[in-house]
């Protein structure tokens, strides 16, 4: 048999040293998450600033938190197609099969644009019925939300279509190009905020129009490269669209995306639960997120990496290696994980400081950050696992364990008698499905092995 060329716009993630070509792959997923944090937080601060051109600013953060949430149920739709085509590049690079790595190129895009059209459709067409959803009192919150969603879902294609370039590269191993080009994006938009929502004065208005300029300046980017001879992959919508790619793409992705809505549907419950508590608890949980930071973009960097390294690994049938890449990034994030876990048990008070001084607010951070720290291991390992599962192309396992995980989250916060008892909620679901998922990946991997290891010594039996 004719030995497959390699492909050299990859990371060969199928050779050489493991935590090496592990860390290549997570460090920039990692770098561009804290970048996109840096960027909500600045985001936040402008918007927050809008008192200085006469506007309300208690009504604009709240106008940008309603509107929000269509964008991150957004992100969830993208997810079909961006995990859907990462796995299956993937897997094509680790076979070095170079016409099924166009071929899932190009009908991601097909279903990416698809997805987009009908997301930025309802987001023009029905605003009202979505910002009414929320009841909001106040017509200027109404108006300011109304305006952000519109310009949002105008420039919907340019988003989509971004991280379906982000996924192909992140098939490829590239994470340090998704890096690059995401950055680029981001830092353009921190510009344009305060010159838009205060120099212009547009408030709310500037802070949807920057994001939208932003992403579209990334998709011109990504034009441009693939329509130079530095492209990762060659586009060819005449010979590669065929129903059976795109079939398998939705397949595999559907899960992860559904997930991730039913996981904003559901924070949205929990947040109307919390909302009751009145504004100090919203506090708490808006700055309690954001320190908890240091445990998923770790986590969410090797979620990604995990996914490249076992699906080209899978793919080029190098299950021991597969196995190898796993016990690597348990050796790196369970000694991680235990040492967040003790930062903020230890720490709350320091930590929460940075942010907020209310002796009460200060008292319920503190009691936040110790009921939280117990899962923070357990956070970590589930989005590593997941990475791993959607690697071998098993989306379906994790995202039946994190919906279900998360959907005992609702009737158990409804009998919460106070904010703690939601919060030992959520915190104790991320211990049950961590659990869950590593002792379903261990048996799925040892199962995997044996099936490998059979298949061999069937392979080399001499005929009678």
């Amino acid at each position: 048999m004719k030995k497959p060329i390699p492909i050299k716009r990859k990371i060969d993630l199928t050779e050489g040293n493991i935590l090496k070509k592990l860390l290549i792959v997570a460090i920039p997923t990692l770098l561009t998450s804290l970048a996109q944090m840096t960027y909500n937080l600045t985001d936040m601060f402008w918007v927050g600033r809008v008192g200085r051109i006469g506007l309300n600013p208690i009504e604009a953060v709240a106008a940008v938190g309603t509107a929000g949430y269509y964008p991150w149920f957004g992100f969830g739709m993208i997810l079909i197609v961006k995990v859907g085509v990462s796995v299956l590049v993937s897997q094509s690079a680790g076979r070095n099969d170079k016409a099924a790595i166009e071929r899932y190129a190009t009908n991601g895009i097909v279903l990416m644009a698809i997805i987009a059209l009908i997301y930025s459709f309802y987001g023009l067409v029905f605003t009202s019925h979505y910002v009414g959803l929320f009841n909001i009192e106040s017509v200027t919150v109404v108006e300011y939300a109304t305006a952000y969603l519109r310009i949002i879902s105008l420039a919907a294609m340019a988003m989509f279509m971004v991280n379906l370039f982000n996924g192909v590269y992140d098939g490829l191993g590239k994470t340090i190009n998704t890096f690059y080009i995401t950055v680029s994006g981001l830092i353009l938009n921190m510009i344009l905020d305060p010159v838009l929502i205060l120099g212009f004065g547009l408030g709310v208005t500037g802070a949807a129009i920057a994001t939208a300029i932003s992403q579209t300046l990334v998709l011109v980017i990504y034009i441009a490269i693939y329509v130079s001879r530095h492209r990762p992959v060659d586009i060819n919508f005449i010979k590669y669209v065929r129903w059976a790619p795109l079939k398998q793409i939705f397949r595999l992705g559907l899960p992860v995306g559904l997930q991730s809505m039913i996981m904003t549907v559901i924070s949205i419950v929990i947040g109307v639960f919390v909302a009751s508590y009145g504004p100090s608890v919203m506090s708490i949980n808006r700055v309690g997120s954001q320190i908890e930071a240091l445990s998923w973009m770790v986590a969410s960097g090797f979620q990604v990496a995990l996914a490249s390294f076992i699906g080209q690994n899978y793919g080029a049938y190098k299950i021991d290696r597969v196995k190898a890449g796993y016990i690597t990034s348990l050796k790196i994030l369970v000694p991680y994980g235990l040492t967040v876990s003790l930062i903020l048990f230890v720490f709350a008070r320091p930590l929460f400081q940075i942010f907020i001084s209310d002796p009460v607010t200060l008292a319920g951070g503190v009691v936040y950050l110790r009921i939280f720290s117990i899962s923070q291991l357990f956070m970590i390992l589930e989005l590593m696992v997941s990475g791993a599962f959607n690697g071998l192309g098993k989306t379906k396992i994790p995202s039946m364990i994190g919906i279900l995980g998360n959907s005992l989250r609702i009737p158990f916060a409804f009998m919460a008698t106070t904010a703690a008892g939601i919060w030992w909620t959520l915190s104790l679901s991320s211990v049950l499905k961590g659990t869950i998922i590593v002792v379903l990946f261990a048996w799925y991997l040892r199962k995997l092995i044996i099936q490998h290891n059979t298949a061999i010594m069937v392979e080399n039996l001499e005929p009678l």
